[in-house]
Formats: C-alpha cells, sequence, structure tokens
C-alpha cells in the first residue's frame, strides 16, 4: 500500500499516523501548537510530498452535486402552402408563413417548446419573455429550463434543400438539478420524452449536448475536488472522447470549441516544456506538494507514468487558487478557451466566464435525440465528478491506476501492431471505454448503448 494518511477516527492508539506501513509520523503534542495542516512528509522515490491535510474533513460532498444540461437542436417549419418534404414523419410540424421575420418565428417555437416542457411539470422560459421583462437568464437558472437560439446550430446542405422548410436553431437549458436526487433524471427523461415527439427537432454536426456540473448552493468547488477531477480527465481524456464520431465533419471541433485538453490547454504546454527540460542543464527536482492522499498515491506506485502525464500532474496540483487552475486547464488563445473539459468559468479571462455559474463544463458530445445517449452520458459525468468529491472513493483509485496502465501498453505497443491482434480498434476503444465506465461504478445498462457507439464508429 503506497503512502495514505489515515481518517482522524483511525488514528492509532499509539499516537501516531500510519504512512505506507513503514513510516510513522508522531502526532505533535498540543502543547505544542503546530498546525497539523501544515506538515507533509516526503517521498524520497519522486519527491513528492504528501500533505497531511487528509485529516480534515472534504469540502464538498456528493450531496451538494448539481448539473445542467444545454442541448442544442434544429427545427424545421414549414412554410405554409408548402408540401410536407418528410410525410413519412408523424409528428407534427410547426407552420410559418412565408412574410414571417425570424424574430417572430423564434418568439413562436421558442413558447411551444416552453409550453411542451410544462406540460410535464416543469417550469419554464423562453429568452423572448426574459428580454421583454428586462430580466437576466441568471435569474431563472435554478428554478426554469430556458429555451433560446442555439448559436452554432446550421443545416446541412441536404437539411437545407429540402423544399417548404425554414430552420431554426434551438437551445434547451435545463435548471440546476440536484444530482443524487431519486427524480432528476425522470423529470430530465420526461422533458426529452414531450420534447422529441411534439416537435421535429433533429440533430447534426454543428449541434452538441454540453453538461454542467457545480454545487447546489451555487458555490464553486473546493479547489482540490478541481484538482482531482482535473487529474482525472487528463488522464482519462482519450477515453471519454472515444464517444464523440471520429468520422464527424465536428470531430476536431470546426463548428464549436470544445478541444482536447491533453493537447491545447496550458497545461499541455508547461508539461512538454518540464518534459524537455527533465535532462537539461535547467532541469528542477523540487518537491511537488500533493495534498491529496490518492493522487499521492498514484505518483508514487507507478513509475512507468509517462513523464508528461506525472509532470501534468504535478504541475495542477502547484495550482494556488481557481483562478489559477482555471486558466492552467484552458488555452492560451481564444478558440482554446472553453476546451472539452471547460474550466474557464474559473480562470475569468473575459466577461462570457466571469457571468457563466461556477461550473465545471462537459463540451465533448455530439448533438443526438437519442435519449438512451443523453441519459448515458450525463450519468457518465456525474460519477466523474462524484469520485473527484468523495477523496476516500476507492474508484478513484481504480481508473487511474487502470488509465495509467493502458496508456504504458499503448507506449510499449506503438509500431509493434501485429495481424495477429485479437482486437480491432473499435474493439479495443470499446474495452477501454467500459472498463473506465465499470471501474466509476456507472451501471451497465446505462452506458451499453454508449459502448456500442464508441465501438462501431471507431473502427478503421
Amino acid at each position: 500500500m503506497a503512502p495514505y494518511i489515515q481518517e482522524p477516527d483511525m488514528l492509532s492508539s499509539s499516537g501516531y499516523w500510519v504512512v505506507d506501513r513503514r513510516i510513522v509520523i508522531t502526532i505533535p503534542n498540543s502543547n505544542d501548537h503546530v498546525d497539523p495542516q501544515r506538515l507533509a512528509i516526503e517521498s524520497p522515490k519522486h519527491g513528492i510530498k504528501h500533505s497531511l491535510m487528509e485529516a480534515t474533513p472534504p469540502l464538498d460532498t456528493v450531496h451538494d452535486l448539481s448539473f445542467g444540461v444545454e442541448l442544442k437542436f434544429l427545427l424545421p417549419l414549414l412554410i405554409q402552402g408548402e408540401q410536407d418534404p418528410e410525410p413519412e414523419d408523424h409528428r407534427e410540424v410547426n407552420m410559418t408563413q412565408l412574410r414571417d421575420s425570424e424574430a417572430a418565428r423564434r418568439e413562436q417555437i421558442y413558447e411551444c417548446i416552453a409550453k411542451s416542457i410544462s406540460q410535464v411539470g416543469e417550469k419554464s422560459t423562453t429568452i423572448s419573455r426574459i428580454t421583454r421583462d428586462a430580466s437576466h437568464e441568471r435569474a431563472f437558472w435554478k428554478s426554469h429550463w430556458i429555451v433560446k437560439k442555439a448559436n452554432s446550430a446550421e443545416p446541412t446542405p441536404e437539411q437545407a434543400n429540402l423544399k417548404g422548410y425554414v430552420w431554426l436553431s434551438v437551445e434547451v437549458s435545463s435548471p440546476s438539478l440536484p444530482a443524487k436526487n431519486a427524480d432528476t433524471k425522470h423529470r430530465i427523461e420526461a422533458v426529452l420524452r414531450s420534447l422529441f415527439s411534439d416537435h421535429r427537432l433533429v440533430a447534426n454536426h454543428t449541434c452538441e449536448v454540453h453538461i454542467h456540473i457545480g454545487r447546489t448552493d451555487g458555490q464553486p468547488f473546493s479547489l482540490s475536488t478541481l484538482k482531482r477531477l482535473g487529474t482525472l480527465l487528463w488522464m482519462g481524456e482519450e477515453q471519454i472522447r472515444s464517444i464523440r464520431n471520429p468520422r464527424s465533419p465536428n470531430y476536431h471541433n470546426v463548428y464549436t470549441w470544445g478541444f482536447e485538453t491533453r493537447k491545447y490547454s496550458r497545461l499541455a504546454s508547461r508539461a512538454q516544456e518540464l518534459v524537455l527540460r527533465e535532462h537539461g542543464p535547467a532541469a528542477c527536482h523540487d518537491g511537488v506538494l500533493v495534498e491529496d492522499w490518492q493522487v499521492a498515491q498514484v505518483l508514487e506506485t507507478h513509475p512507468e507514468m509517462q513523464t508528461k502525464d506525472r509532470k501534468a500532474i504535478e504541475e495542477l496540483w502547484k495550482a494556488g487558487s481557481h483562478m489559477e487552475l482555471g486558466r492552467l486547464l484552458s488555452g492560451e488563445k481564444k478558440p482554446y478557451r472553453r476546451l472539452g473539459f471547460n474550466f474557464s468559468a474559473f480562470g475569468l479571462e473575459d466577461e462570457r466566464a466571469r457571468n457563466n455559474p461556477r461550473t465545471m463544463e462537459f463540451r465533448i458530445m455530439e448533438g443526438t435525440t437519442n435519449i438512451n445517449y443523453i441519459l448515458g452520458w450525463l450519468s457518465i459525468c456525474s460519477a466523474l465528478a462524484e469520485v473527484a468529491v468523495l477523496r476516500s472513493d476507492g474508484r478513484y483509485l481504480l481508473v487511474l491506476d487502470r488509465l495509467i496502465g493502458q496508456r504504458h501498453a499503448r507506449s510499449r505497443s506503438i509500431g509493434t501492431r501485429r495481424e495477429t491482434d485479437s482486437e480491432t480498434q473499435g474493439q479495443k476503444c470499446g474495452r477501454e471505454f467500459r472498463e473506465m465506465m465499470d471501474d466509476l461504478g456507472v451501471p451497465r445498462d446505462v452506458y451499453r448503448d454508449l459502448e456500442a457507439k464508441v465501438t462501431l464508429e471507431n473502427e478503421v
């Protein structure tokens, strides 16, 4: 067992902490006035300092977790007098007149969609109402579903050529919902079923599903929770992003922002710089304070970890504030400000980040009207946040241990693949995705459809 700090109720009766079963640290006498949060031990192997701050209770709990869903769609309106170009679609089609302005069409459609949401017992409003009342979206973040324009969504040439249609982009955003409430996913499913049965909503490669993870009270996560989440997402980005279709025109984020953290964040640049310096005259091997026993254990027990990954995790844990961490996990240039794992709300680098709720956003999943995909992805994002919040959750170590092993095995096999290898590319991606979901504790029936998607779409 690697270095760890026992919880206060598990302290030895002899008056010491047990560390790695080989090291004991005497608890300071209360008369010495020593702050235990400032104590640290140093691993001689990698220069990693392990903080004793783990003896304090966690600052976030799973009951604090909330999430919000942003769904971007396209909706066709049939011009009065024109024939329906899709008569096989039995859902009612919204009508418009040729002389109607776009603003009038939008107000009409927003109200129709908001009505469908209200019919299943949810509060809803539209950006038109909010603007008319001189209010602001933030006043409704906790209570209402909001219907507004989706800025990125646009019809494909094939869709645009369907005679008789005019197209509008629509974004439907949920309120902040408690992640651990058993009714939450049922409420979302009810809204989705109402929307998809009442309207001819469609999604293409210009549409996306975004998930915001935060706290129910609107406060930001603790810095340690964000660091744990950042560590997990850095190591698991390839497996998580495998839900994106490599053949999609937006796979490389041509239409929407959501680039890879491992390529475009400041953290990636910094880690690469440190790798290049590792054996140079400017090499620096100062100890890094890691105030989390699970992350410290991972660094200690995996000497095979790739140097860039080790440097990235160490740099991440050096961050001394939410702003510093938010900027480290964002890109330097504007197109890379909001990455697929979007921490920009903590970096406060632009007006949008400063006005947005203090949430971490998943901007990875392409747009879809498949309810199982949406609910499955929501469960996955929630599980990632949950294991980051629970600082003694064994799932966190399981996931990181396997991810490090997979990256190590992949680095050793580069250039050695043979025709006799038993797995296809799609099967390998599907297996790694499945293993990560199992380690996270996501139920099989929840992620099954996404696993099938990953396997099918990643076949070469």
